[in-house]
């Protein structure tokens, strides 16, 4: 394991290393949970699950008006 220093910007933001968002295959956008521990933070990354990207692909198809059928054909 090893440590990082990082600094809390104007913002609330923090900037993660390069070397650890590779390790972890993190890329902008990507969601993180942040869990409080006793005086500590740490910081997990959202993986979407299978069951929750179905949900959202349903949600965006019916908010356009695309079928099952017509997604498929444009693949």
């Amino acid at each position: 394991m090893r440590a990082n220093n990082l600094e809390v910007r104007d913002r609330g933001q923090v900037t993660l290393p390069k070397k650890l968002r590779d390790s972890l295959h993190l890329e902008k956008g990507d969601a993180l949970r942040g869990v409080q521990v006793g005086d500590a933070i740490v910081l997990i990354p959202q993986r979407m699950e299978l069951d929750n990207l179905r949900k959202q692909i349903r949600r965006l198809m019916k908010q356009r008006g695309v079928t099952a059928r017509e997604l498929l054909r444009d693949l």
